[in-house]
């Protein structure tokens, strides 16, 4: 075998037969992105409706005509160009780094998932990641998204393993994840509220009377956070707009599709938790029915206005993705309190984009399905077992 010539052993070598491929797709897809709607690059990059804005502002903070500190949502993002578009280097150099930090990102999900499963899941989780297209192609984007997946992901790494000399790498993680996108947040209440139950659980109550004073101490600057950066976000404007938004292939424009044929009250709330939860009361049923569609469409992914080819493609890798999921998730270790990081980051998230942001072509699905897939993976191997051991029963019977 070649990779037993190689001194491999069957692991590394699914690993590398995997990078492989997903480096072959990358290059595929540079070569050939003209042949896709809508996912033609321009010098090897895609560029956004977001991207102008970050790469405009990342110059002007170069220029000294504003500070990063305007940016209390986006300055990380901002802070990650600076030094490509200050050194003068082709955008295409910001595509490749991405790309080296997903490489890192998808071995860290590897380590994970044999943590909590084996290694066969592992590499099942690094394949669904690593191959999995439309999470992919968003190297290529100058956005948020991909950079935020891979720093949660080796976050969570060393959340998953943690030593006291981790703390460090841990902290700046966490503070940067936060800055590149505000729903990093979720982040913190994550594991605010697994710390929380694992204290209960294993009647640590001396530590549990340390972590509510501390949890007072520290609920008010939370508060103040919030709002800060609520007022950066505009939020309520945004809950007024659908949730079916993206690119029509139709019109060659971008298309907004109401969810709701009636128009929310909106009083000129301020954009603070307080007029949030304003906003919230005067419309609560419409609200919530809203967020209830905000979550199907999120999780379903195809869009109305995708070609039908398209949608099968989301909707047969959704069917495969989440009844995995459910079998994996039950085979669950249990009392694992770094599990219930990702089990909680996972449901806050979700919940995170009902209660607040519109959904734009289900990219906010993108920020948790490698987590998911943590637990389809596992599913996906236990369920292939079940067959080859069928196969091989009737084969002996036959025999």
């Amino acid at each position: 075998m070649i990779h037993k010539k190689l001194g491999l052993d069957n692991y590394d070598f699914y690993l590398i037969l995997i990078y492989f491929f997903w480096v072959l797709s990358i290059i595929s897809y540079f070569f050939l992105n003209e042949f896709i709607k809508a996912g033609d690059l321009v010098d090897g990059v895609k560029l956004g409706n977001d991207s102008k804005f970050y790469l405009r502002e990342a110059q002007n903070i170069i220029n000294g005509e504003s500070s990063i500190l305007d940016y209390k949502s986006k300055f990380g993002y901002l802070l990650f160009l600076l030094p490509f578009l200050y050194l003068g280097l082709p955008l295409y150099s910001v595509v490749l780094f991405q790309i080296l930090i997903t490489s890192v990102a998808a071995l860290c999900l590897y380590k994970i998932t044999e943590k909590f499963f084996c290694k066969l899941s592992g590499v099942v989780c690094v394949g669904l990641f690593l191959l999995y297209f439309p999470l992919q192609i968003r190297n290529f984007y100058i956005l948020t998204e991909i950079l935020f997946i891979d720093i949660s992901i080796i976050l969570f790494f060393f959340l998953v393993f943690f030593k006291k000399k981790y703390l460090p790498f841990v902290i700046v993680l966490l503070l940067f994840l936060i800055s590149i996108r505000p729903n990093g947040i979720v982040f913190v209440f994550s594991m605010l509220i697994s710390l929380f139950l694992f204290l209960i659980k294993n009647k640590k109550y001396l530590y549990l009377g340390i972590y509510l004073i501390l949890g007072c101490l520290i609920f008010f600057p939370i508060i103040n956070f919030l709002n800060a950066y609520l007022q950066d976000l505009n939020l309520i404007e945004s809950l007024n707009k659908g949730i079916i938004w993206g690119y029509s292939f139709q019109t060659g424009k971008i298309c907004k599709s109401s969810c709701l044929s009636i128009e929310l009250i909106n009083n000129d709330f301020p954009n603070t938790l307080f007029g949030y939860f304003q906003f919230v009361s005067i419309n609560f049923i419409e609200y919530f029915k809203i967020f209830f569609y905000k979550i199907f469409w999120m999780l379903l992914r195809a869009r109305p206005y995708y070609s039908d080819l398209h949608n099968i493609y989301l909707l047969s890798l959704d069917l495969i993705l989440y009844s995995s999921l459910l079998y994996g998730f039950i085979m669950k270790q249990k009392n694992l309190l770094s599990l219930d990081f990702i089990n909680f980051y996972i449901l806050f998230s979700i919940i995170l984009v009902g209660l607040t942001f519109a959904d734009w072509s289900g990219r906010f699905s993108l920020y948790i399905l490698p987590f998911m897939m943590i637990f389809s993976s596992h599913g996906i191997l236990i369920f292939v077992k079940k067959i080859l051991k069928m196969v091989n029963q009737k084969r002996d019977n036959a025999a």
